[in-house]
């Protein structure tokens, strides 16, 4: 016999896990014992020559008392809800919880990043203290936005943060004058365009370019909150890509050659992706109850949505 340097249980010779702990066992040398009677199947000697049932481990199908909380062969626990001695249970054997969400990062080459639970009733994401912090991202405010379990769906919540929080488009969405939207590397605001007057209260028209009818425009905002380029929209749909359309960034790799198409019409705007390659994504202006397999873009974070 040898004894678990652990728990002090004694064991057999030939085992090499302790029965009672799990506790990896030294070898010890061999023991000669007299014969002994045959033993009934399905059954092992126990104290006084009377025979218990047993069990077979499930990993190596080694036999084992039933009462044994451990495979002496292997070390795999036999009943992981046998405690130990001590109460506590062995470490291996007790199933992980599961978090009701988190949020994945996406690495720039499509690869999974770092995971983040989100079992708490709110959770912070920021560059500063909370529970999910980016400090390295300069374009994320110290509280940024918040996650939230409202009637068990769980939401998200722009803090007032500088660069806001957008959401990936799935099928069609309806814009409201004002919206911001990012494809590639690109930040556009949505804005109407008011029809001018075609001539003065004298009856003198007022002279310009031809006016092929714009309804809207797009704004490019540049980096520290300057104005780029501006792309007017005419009534229908109004193709935004890299290659061809009537908005076109030709410089920026990662918009797709046909992107997506604003739609102009007199019900209001709408968006819709074409397939892009890196998705096309609208600013949250209001808590919003989100999807598994949701994609937000946080300063330059890109995180997907796993719900249970």
């Amino acid at each position: 016999m040898i004894h678990c340097n652990a728990c002090g249980r004694e064991n057999a010779a030939s085992f090499n896990y302790c029965l009672d702990c799990g506790g990896e066992l030294r070898p010890a040398a061999p023991t000669i014992h007299a014969p002994a009677a045959p033993i009934p199947v399905g059954a092992t000697p126990g104290p006084g020559n009377a025979f218990l049932p047993e069990r077979k481990c499930p990993a190596c199908a080694t036999a084992a008392p039933a009462s044994f909380a451990f495979c002496g062969s292997c070390g795999v626990r036999l009943d992981a809800e046998t405690p130990t001695r001590s109460g506590t249970m062995f470490m291996h054997a007790v199933p992980l919880a599961k978090s009701r969400a988190r949020l994945v990062s996406i690495q720039p080459d499509g690869t999974e990043g770092e995971g983040f639970p989100i079992d708490e009733t709110e959770v912070v994401v920021g560059s500063g203290p909370g529970a999910i912090r980016f400090a390295e991202d300069p374009y994320v405010s110290p509280r940024h936005c918040r996650f939230s379990w409202v009637r068990n769906q769980l939401q998200v919540e722009d803090l007032g943060a500088a660069n806001g929080v957008f959401r990936k488009v799935r099928g069609e969405l309806v814009l409201q004058a004002g919206d911001h939207l990012r494809l590639g590397r690109q930040l556009l605001r949505l804005e109407p365009m008011a029809g001018a007057a075609r001539a003065r209260a004298d009856g003198t028209k007022i002279w310009g370019s031809p006016d092929p009818g714009y309804q809207a425009r797009l704004l490019q905002l540049l980096q520290g909150g300057g104005i780029g380029e501006v792309f007017p929209l005419k009534g229908g749909d109004n193709l935004l890509g890299r290659e061809q359309g009537d908005v076109t960034f030709p410089t920026d790799r990662f918009v797709s050659g046909r992107h997506a198409v604003v739609t102009v019409g007199v019900d209001g705007f709408r968006l819709r992706d074409l397939g892009s390659s890196n998705g096309t994504f609208v600013r949250l202006t209001r808590p919003a109850p989100l999807e598994a397999g949701d994609f937000l873009l946080v300063g330059n974070q890109l995180l997907r949505v796993d719900l249970r």
